[in-house]
């Protein structure tokens, strides 16, 4: 699961560098703060994400991974709101999955936010 969330990651970053960019190591994220998702004093904020013992930090409910992936979730719903671009989510055995547009469809995750991400990529490289 963490190499697909660094995957997703660095593709944000590749696709859109003025929403999320890479840092020197190879598990660390920035992603801009929006002032939908989050109060922040700056215009120009960034919020850093790290992939760094992911999976085990998630799998003992470590509080904050989970504040990380909420904020990747809430991004990318204020991303799709932007552009005008309904996103859902659907809960299986499987794991969850994300739509955007009604076609745009996420291979099943463990995290909403993950499953947002692989989405939104796609929707990028649309």
């Amino acid at each position: 699961m963490t190499t697909i969330y660094q995957k997703l990651l660095h593709q944000w970053a590749v696709l859109t560098p003025d929403e999320c960019q890479t840092t020197n190591h190879d598990f660390k994220f920035k992603i801009r703060i929006l002032p939908t998702v989050e109060k922040c004093e700056s215009t120009d904020a960034w919020r850093l994400i790290t992939t760094e013992n992911f999976a085990w930090r998630l799998e003992n409910g470590q509080g904050f991974t989970l504040q990380q992936l909420n904020f990747i979730l809430l991004t990318i719903i204020n991303h799709c709101a932007a552009r005008h671009k309904s996103i859902g989510f659907t809960f299986t055995e499987l794991g969850i999955t994300a739509v955007i547009c009604n076609g745009l469809k996420s291979q099943p995750q463990l995290h909403p936010a993950i499953a947002a991400l692989d989405a939104y990529i796609q929707l990028l490289e649309f």
